[in-house]
């Protein structure tokens, strides 16, 4: 399963969002991931913004690339996209979102990964 996270907004007018939607507490599940338990799950950031954004997966590590480090927060270079694979193997409601707090959660840089037993 492959879930593509848009890293979307800037400076200029402070909207900071993922996929063009900024999280919204009041309402977590209205940005949100669903996913199986058990299933090999890949996140794509892709930045189309012109900051660095450190992305950080809660409840999970993951790995870049076939053969690569194990981690659980990943810079993503302006333009630039990274593919981060993981199992869904602990079950709940994880956040992810870019380590820039100024970005998340006050700036709605942030989405729900899901998945149940």
């Amino acid at each position: 399963m492959t879930c593509r996270l848009r890293l979307t907004g800037g400076m200029a007018r402070y909207d900071w969002g993922i996929n063009g939607q900024a999280f919204d507490m009041s309402r977590p599940g209205a940005l949100q991931f669903l996913m199986a338990e058990g299933q090999r799950v890949r996140v794509i950031f892709a930045n189309t913004t012109t900051m660095y954004h450190p992305m950080h997966i809660h409840g999970h590590t993951f790995q870049l690339g076939p053969a690569g480090p194990r981690k659980d927060t990943v810079i993503v270079r302006p333009g630039q996209q990274v593919a981060c694979d993981f199992d869904a193997a602990n079950p709940g409601q994880w956040m992810t979102h870019c380590h820039n707090l100024y970005h998340a959660p006050q700036g709605g840089m942030m989405a729900m990964l899901s998945y149940q037993t």
